[in-house]
């Protein structure tokens, strides 16, 4: 009777050991699970600041090239407005000095 309870004593101590491991191993287990998740999660992270940065710099080219051809267009404007002026006023400062000329 003693030797039976002592021999359920040390097998409960192997079982309660055997959940040990078993305990610790899980453990181990769900630490590297969590590890693992933790690596794809910040690659997709990664992933999408990349694709969200290659976004955000084509808006800006595309912003820059549309404002880049508005100067553009405008500067031509302004360049031929100058000449379309300058023409006039060398045509009237001709006719003058011929006019000064003959008249003189």
């Amino acid at each position: 009777m003693v030797s039976e309870a002592i021999q359920q004593i040390k097998d409960a101590e192997r079982g309660a050991e055997e959940l040990i491991r078993q305990a610790r191993a899980e453990g181990k287990k769900a630490i590297a699970d969590a590890h693992e998740e933790a690596a794809r999660l910040l690659e997709a992270m990664r992933a999408n600041a990349r694709d969200e940065e290659k976004s955000l710099v084509e808006t800006a080219r595309t912003t820059a090239e549309s404002e880049a051809s508005r100067i553009v267009a405008e500067s031509k404007s302004g360049v031929e407005d100058v000449r379309t002026r300058a023409e006039s006023k060398v045509k009237d400062a001709v006719s003058k000095v011929l006019g000064s000329v003959s008249a003189g």
